[in-house]
């Protein structure tokens, strides 16, 4: 029980990772300009609530794959050896080669979404993929 419980906040706290870095990487100034100038893109959806569409996108874009991610990392970590450092890259590289990678490129090939706002995708994604990374290998 106390290992579920450990797999469970660790999901929770690199979900809370996830959100927090990606407010500061969309809502800077140079990225929220670029996503700006392209309001009224037929690719972009426009949410009426911005509450609703930030409670959305904590559970359905950062908890609940942080938390799927946690249970998956559960079962494999006993394969990552090394140091923290070699295991947050090893598992950044699968998380952004899972997640980000086929998303970036589905995108580019079924929508009108830009291509600058594909670049920032892929390259916040990544990075965000990273931390939760390594808040996953820290803590399981």
């Amino acid at each position: 029980m106390a290992e579920f419980l450990q797999v469970l906040l660790a999901g929770f706290v690199a979900s809370l990772a996830w959100f927090i870095l990606g407010s500061v990487l969309y809502v800077n100034p140079l990225v929220a300009k670029l996503y700006k100038s392209h309001e009224g893109s037929p690719g972009l959806k426009v949410w009426k609530s911005q509450p609703k569409y930030i409670v959305t996108m904590y559970f359905v874009g950062a908890l609940i794959p942080c938390l799927i991610l946690a249970f998956v990392y559960s079962f494999i970590s006993p394969a990552f050896t090394g140091s923290l450092i070699l295991k947050t890259l090893c598992l950044g590289l699968i998380i952004a080669g899972v997640r980000m990678i086929p998303r970036f490129f589905d995108m580019w090939i079924q929508t009108t979404y830009p291509d600058t706002l594909l670049t920032i995708e892929i390259v916040n994604g990544t990075i965000l993929s990273f931390a939760a990374a390594a808040v996953l290998a820290w803590l399981i």
